[in-house]
């Protein structure tokens, strides 16, 4: 048995698809991409798929490999996202070893790499990169109730046992449900009031972002000791698809930050149902004013309709924004891992940093909303 790693290319259109109905028939809905995106023509965004060949003519796995500028405490490097591995090993244990090979082929490539997402600690990748002594850390998931009803209808997420869909059930029709959630919300309302500060902050909706928010990404990336380089270029390109809710904010004429979000429907989502689902995915701004940013951000979301409105943040000044805007703290599912050597770079003990800016819109984006 013979393994090799390559990037691929046209020619393996046809072997890539032959692997993917393998896994289709396994019953495994995901899939490897036959062909490679080219993210920007600055090379500022930098994505590639790889496959691993067992004797040239089987595909047995394959990765993604993102390269993109981050900001690491005073440097700029360019840093790799390991994503989307899959192996035949899901139902051939003869290619468990194809999990390893792929990982140490990607450090191979650039050795300051980040996994991120991956949902619980026990499945196969997260386990994987502990053992090789790689960096884990749950990303803080932030959520906000705007309709009672709709959440406790649709909240998947617990309703894992018949006791717990039971208990669910009678909050729902009984109204309790809709009595405590409001009680809460008006904890937090009174929570939050006790930090309003009135100011008059124009909200700007846009297409695209001009080269005005460079102002933002200049004037915070000291407050980081890791973020994704956010100037107008990263933003305009990774939110381009017009489902995004871009929106920029300005005192005195001066803007002092920006957001994007998302509200959609979900459908039979594992965790969320069929809810009307409000996500704050990308946000920067200029100190102290995080706050602000993102209690117009959640009014735009609210008005938009959505049932709940969600979050992952890690910098310690976005966390007091959103706990400040009455949003609660809730089980994450959201991993940030870091290799050996990244991890060294960013000096991390036994929890994230207080000021590494990490949100959905890193690694591969806004999925699974």
């Amino acid at each position: 048995m013979s393994f090799s790693i390559k990037q691929i290319d046209e020619n393996d259109k046809k072997i890539i698809q032959d692997f993917n109905n393998e896994l289709k028939v396994n019953g495994y809905n995901f899939a490897i991409p036959d062909k490679n995106d080219k993210l920007t023509s600055k090379d500022f965004i930098l994505k590639k798929n790889f496959i691993l060949t067992e004797n040239n003519n089987l595909v047995r796995a394959g990765y993604t490999l993102k390269q993109q500028w981050f900001k690491i405490n005073d440097d700029i490097l360019k840093i790799g996202y390991y994503y989307n591995p899959i192996t035949a090993g899901l139902f051939n244990k003869k290619y468990n070893i194809c999990g390893l090979l792929l990982l140490s082929d990607a450090i191979k490539k650039n050795s300051y790499l980040f996994s991120l997402g991956m949902g619980s600690y026990s499945n196969s990748l997260p386990k994987l990169l502990s053992a090789l002594k790689w960096k884990l850390k749950k990303v803080p998931f932030f959520f906000k109730i705007i309709n009672p009803n709709s959440f406790l209808k649709n909240i998947n997420y617990f309703k894992n046992s018949k006791l717990e869909y039971l208990l669910i059930l009678v909050l729902e029709k009984s109204g309790i449900g809709w009595m405590i959630i409001k009680f809460i919300s008006l904890i937090t309302s009174l929570v939050a009031s006790i930090f309003y500060k009135k100011n008059e902050i124009k909200c700007e909706q846009v297409n695209f972002f001009n080269d005005e928010i460079n102002k933002i990404w200049e004037k915070s990336k000291k407050n980081n000791s890791f973020i994704a380089v956010r100037n107008n270029e990263y933003i305009n390109f990774l939110y381009k698809d017009k489902k995004f809710i871009k929106l920029k904010f300005i005192e005195k004429n001066e803007i002092i930050g920006w957001s994007i979000s998302i509200c959609n429907k979900v459908n039979n989502h594992k965790h969320f149902g069929n809810m009307n689902l409000g996500s704050i995915i990308d946000c920067l701004a200029l100190e102290g004013r995080e706050m602000t940013i993102i209690e117009n951000t959640f009014k735009i979301l609210k008005t938009a309709g959505a049932d709940l409105i969600v979050s992952n943040q890690s910098h310690i000044k976005w966390k007091k924004a959103f706990w400040k805007n009455g949003f609660l703290r809730g089980p994450s599912n959201f991993i940030f891992a870091s290799s050996e050597l990244l991890s060294k770079k960013l000096n991390l003990k036994n929890k994230l940093n207080n000021d590494m800016h990490i949100t959905r819109g890193d690694g591969d984006g806004p999925i699974n909303l």
